[in-house]
């Protein structure tokens, strides 16, 4: 939250400054330069993000982000050129480009199923939207002081306590070790995460729409300043109020983003999310009213938190972890990119169709994009990096529910699907234990020698005595009827159960629990 706080705060101050140091021209060119450098560079940035472990990222952002904006506050007090106020912000942009990518790649392995996964963004959206909404009103009332260099600080200090907040993250593992694999050259770090994309048609359609609703983020920035100063008349904090009005939305709306956890489909809220985020500018701009301006806002920000929480969780479900923060690298510089030419365009836009033609044309950008990409969108759900068939089976065996969704989904991938007739042996008393085994279908038997042969069905799993204890094997499983199971490797399986904390004393209570049945 401090972080989002702080980068409204910062923009807050940066649109007023700029508007005051050369009007509307000079928001729009700072539009473009804070976010061009950045978009250019997103892709290659965003591989650190797959690399190096993303919680020391995190910190690295937040922290660098405290000494720039501290750098403008001393920048304005001092009453340079705007010009370094200028090259500060596309710096801040370089870092402020890494933000995303490496939170989202991050979340997964915070979260241990879909649902979690979920919940967190919907958590995440809320501190953002309660950021959204205290960043442009700590922003809107320090620019109201009149100082020059205060509405910068503010925020260069949030930074800072961002940085020292981030610092006490300790993930399990985010599998960026294992995801660093060989040595890749500038090219193609920059093309690994459009490469990804080409291979992810659904995962592409989202970006694409990301890129147009954050287009239009883009020429709103600029149409805001407007319609306060000029419009609405409610003066330069009306800057920072019209986009409190957005945060209180957010906020909001991503309450209502909690009926979203344990859902699998999504599709259907990110067509919501699209028509909510158009529609409320499209009625700005035909009654621009200053009390419809504020409810409008609050809807698009509502609309804003359900589109993320959709979009951003069927998005990190469609992506592979050894992908995932370049995937949201490339998402970062088209939103760096489209949010820098619709606040290039805007200007234009505004001188020929004045503020409220601006506003209508704005308005029915998405509206129509949901309409035409609806056909494409309602399938994206099917796209998921793990189906969802393989997924209820590891997350139902104890020892493996547990793991982080990055893990179970390294594990979704070494699957082996074996079949089985029926008589036929799986595995036998005393041979070496090299995999384990989950019932997709059919049944076992277990026998053990003097005590009473037992059955498994469809869910059950077996075979972890022998790989948890290093010992041969202790009971013969032969198959009662035609059976399909998925084996996993002993090397997999015991990395990423003795990875994990909550996975060992899982695994370990249910080897005493049928060793104890059998003594």
């Amino acid at each position: 939250m401090l972080g989002w706080a702080a980068e409204w705060a910062w923009l807050v101050a940066l649109a007023v400054y700029a508007y005051g140091a050369g009007g509307v021209a000079l928001v729009g060119a700072l539009g473009l330069v804070r976010t061009l450098p950045a978009a250019l560079l997103a892709p290659g940035l965003s591989a650190l993000s797959d690399r190096w472990a993303r919680h020391r990222v995190l910190l690295v952002v937040h922290s660098g982000r405290a000494g720039l904006v501290a750098a403008t506050a001393l920048a304005a007090a001092l009453a340079v050129d705007p010009l370094v106020v200028l090259l500060l912000a596309a710096l801040d942009g370089l870092l402020a480009v890494l933000h995303r990518p490496t939170h989202m790649a991050l979340m997964p392995s915070l979260a241990r199923s879909p649902e979690d996964l979920v919940a967190a963004n919907v958590a995440s959206s809320t501190l953002e939207g309660v950021g959204i909404l205290a960043g442009p009103l700590v922003g809107g009332a320090l620019v109201a002081t009149g100082a020059a260099a205060l509405p910068f600080l503010v925020p260069a200090v949030a930074f800072a306590v961002a940085s020292i907040v981030v610092a006490g993250i300790r993930p399990t593992s985010d599998g960026t070790r294992r995801a660093r694999g060989p040595a890749e050259g500038p090219g193609e770090i920059m093309l690994s995460g459009l490469r990804t994309l080409r291979s992810r048609p659904r995962a592409g359609l989202l970006l694409a729409l990301f890129a147009l609703q954050t287009f239009v983020r883009g020429l709103l920035s600029v149409l805001l300043v407007v319609l306060a100063i000029e419009l609405l008349r409610i003066g330069d904090e009306g800057v920072g109020f019209l986009n409190a009005a957005i945060g209180a939305g957010g906020f909001v709306g991503a309450l209502a983003a909690l009926a979203l956890v344990g859902r699998q489909r999504l599709a259907g809220s990110i067509a919501v999310g699209l028509l909510l985020w158009g529609l409320p500018i499209l009625a700005v701009g035909l009654a621009p009213i200053t009390v419809l301006a504020f409810a409008a806002l609050a809807i698009l920000g509502a609309g804003n938190a359900v589109l993320d929480v959709a979009g951003f969780s069927l998005l990190q479900r469609l992506v592979p972890n050894q992908a995932r923060g370049r995937v949201f690298g490339v998402l970062e510089a088209m939103v760096m990119l489209t949010v820098g030419v619709g606040a290039a365009l805007a200007p234009a836009m505004v001188a020929l169709l004045d503020t409220r033609g601006a506003l209508i044309v704005t308005g029915l950008i998405l509206p129509v994009a949901a309409v035409a990409a609806w056909p494409l969108l309602r399938h994206a759900d099917a796209g998921a990096v793990v189906p969802a068939g393989e997924l209820s089976l590891l997350r139902a065996v104890p020892m493996l529910g547990a793991l982080p969704m990055t893990t179970i989904e390294e594990l979704a991938a070494q699957l082996e699907p074996r079949s089985y007739d029926p008589g036929s042996r799986i595995i036998t008393r005393g041979e070496v234990g090299d995999r384990f085994y989950i019932l997709a279908s059919g049944r076992v038997r277990v026998t053990v020698p003097g005590h009473e042969p037992h059955g498994l069905g469809p869910g059950d799993s077996f075979g972890e005595i022998a790989l948890l204890r290093d010992v041969p094997r202790t009971a013969t499983v032969t198959a009662a009827d035609a059976v399909e199971v998925l084996a996993l490797d002993r090397d997999a399986f015991l990395a990423a159960v003795s990875g994990d904390r909550l996975s060992r004393r899982a695994a370990d209570a249910v080897v005493r629990e049928r060793l104890d049945h059998r003594h």
